[in-house]
């Protein structure tokens, strides 16, 4: 009798070894698919402001309304505000 309970500890001790490295596992996908998630986020931030940047500068040199397309961005200036969207999303908007 007393082996089968030494091999039930071992199955035991096992399986919590298992379970442990199983979240951990998980634990780390979930933060790695965070991080390229907010990568992506701040990659199209940092194209917001650029294009806005480029767009306000343009404005003040010519002094009229400037409408800016670069691949799925906009940026549209006036006197008043700054808008950047993404196929019809707002991303920034910055108003005098």
């Amino acid at each position: 009798m007393k082996r089968n309970k030494h091999y039930a500890f071992v199955l035991a001790d096992s399986l919590i070894a298992l379970t442990i490295i199983s979240l951990g596992i998980t634990f780390t996908l979930i933060c790695h698919q965070c991080l390229v998630r907010q990568s992506k986020k701040q990659c199209i931030d940092l194209a917001a402001y650029r294009i806005a940047k480029e767009a306000t500068d343009e404005l003040i040199t010519t002094h009229r309304p400037v409408y800016i397309r670069r691949d799925k961005l906009s940026a549209v200036t006036s006197e008043e505000k700054v808008i950047v969207s993404l196929g019809g999303q707002t991303i920034l908007e910055v108003r005098k």
